[in-house]
């Protein structure tokens, strides 16, 4: 006959089991966690303003991915196509075409919104696209990641920026023609239409952008949280850096970035002056607007200046950073402008240039070897160029150059499609 087992005794081993059980469960747990949240780690990642970076710790090794926005392509609207098409025939007959039709109704939709995102400065942001949104051309960027633990790609989130459409004579289309009546065009949209109105340029620090389509195999971040972050910074990570991502990249940082301007025909600053005449100045005040302030600001100039009335002309923060060049741009040589661009730019710096040197040889060639030197145009992410060409409306502003008006539609075009914000300069 057996002994009846002590009451405590029953106890203790009941515990005993259960601890046991509890104890399994617990590692259960914590190994499924940590697998978890290893698998979210390699598929989510934190981004700063030039690049983003995950790091991996598994069995002591470290593992990094880091991410960076290149180009993908230009898209015209549909009103650009339509001009870029025809522009052959429509050469000597820009203005009867601009001011008839669905061209009217396209241009006071245009010019509304352009002024409207010029007085607000920022880019301004929504889930769903604005309805005058669709005049305009889109420059499309994806993000781009390489993890360094599996020497793989991965494409991120995909997003197209705004740029004023090519049309007409690009410069502002309120410009030049004949006014047209009330009924037509609200009086109000031609306060500003002077000859040098800079109201049709869409500059990337004010142009809209909108997510495309999120990568279906990875969501870097959610749509919202996108918009709202990037909604905060005026000079977006795309604007960095365009060219196509490789294992041996070294990815530049924002914050060591300057924001540069090449003004190839400055004049003066123009501190006493229309500011519509002036355009080192514009850059500057548009820009300071905004809470940016130029690093470097390199000025050409072939007029000579006084020394003395130029610098005295010159706001204090601009001083220490303006450099004049008082002698004119040449093709090859030291003062050729992409000479000093590539001594002093880099990648991650945001590089605008302007060029209206009125010295169609010189002029024509600089843009050529921006179009054709990789070295030269990786560097540039904004150009303003006033392409002096053979039509009749601007025969009375122009000696008579020798290309035709599709040779603009054609240049412009090119270096859009190389990831350069082109625009007309007036």
């Amino acid at each position: 006959m057996s002994q009846k087992e002590p009451a405590h005794g029953t106890w203790l081993r009941r515990s005993g089991i259960i601890l046991v059980i509890a104890f399994m469960l617990l590692s259960l747990g914590f190994v499924y966690t940590k697998f978890s949240y290893n698998n979210v780690k390699y598929t989510l990642f934190v981004e700063n303003d030039s690049q983003c970076e995950s790091y991996y710790s598994t069995k002591g090794q470290t593992f990094e991915k880091k991410c960076h926005w290149y180009f993908v392509n230009y898209t015209p609207s549909a009103w650009e196509r339509m001009w870029y098409d025809n522009i052959q025939e429509l050469q000597n007959k820009v203005c009867s075409t601009l001011t008839t039709g669905h061209n009217v109704n396209k241009t006071v939709l245009l010019m509304k919104r352009l002024l409207e995102l010029q007085k607000t400065g920022k880019s301004q942001q929504h889930d769903e696209q604005y309805v005058n949104d669709e005049v305009f051309s889109r420059m499309f960027y994806r993000q781009r990641c390489f993890n360094s633990r599996t020497k793989m790609y991965s494409d991120g989130i995909e997003v197209f920026q705004l740029i004023e459409p090519l049309v007409g004579l690009l410069r502002d289309p309120l410009t030049i023609c004949s006014r047209l009546d009330a009924s037509q065009v609200p009086p109000s949209l031609y306060n500003g239409a002077v000859l040098l109105s800079k109201r049709h340029i869409l500059l990337s620090i004010s142009a809209p952008f909108y997510i495309s389509s999120p990568s279906s195999q990875q969501q870097t971040i959610s749509t919202k949280d996108f918009i709202t972050t990037y909604s905060k910074t005026n000079v977006h990570p795309w604007m960095y850096d365009r060219s196509q991502m490789n294992a041996s990249l070294t990815i530049g940082n924002r914050s060591n970035g300057k924001l540069i301007l090449f003004d190839l025909g400055s004049s003066e600053f123009g501190k006493n002056v229309d500011i519509d005449t002036t355009s080192t100045r514009w850059f500057y005040e548009y820009y300071k607007r905004l809470d940016l302030n130029f690093d470097r600001i390199i000025a050409f100039e072939a007029r000579v200046l006084n020394a003395t009335v130029a610098w005295e002309q010159l706001p204090e923060d601009v001083f220490p950073v303006y450099t004049l060049i008082n002698t004119g741009c040449t093709v090859t040589g030291k003062f050729n402008p992409w000479f000093t661009l590539q001594k002093i730019a880099k990648p991650e710096d945001h590089v605008i240039v302007k060029l209206d040197i009125d010295t169609f040889d010189v002029e024509r060639a600089l843009v050529d070897q921006i179009a054709n030197d990789s070295a030269i145009h990786s560097l540039i992410d904004e150009l303003f160029f006033e392409h002096h060409v053979l039509v009749d409306e601007m025969r009375a502003f122009w000696r008579p150059p020798p290309d035709p008006l599709s040779q603009s539609y054609i240049l412009f075009t090119k270096l859009r499609q190389l990831g350069i914000r082109m625009h007309g300069w007036p």
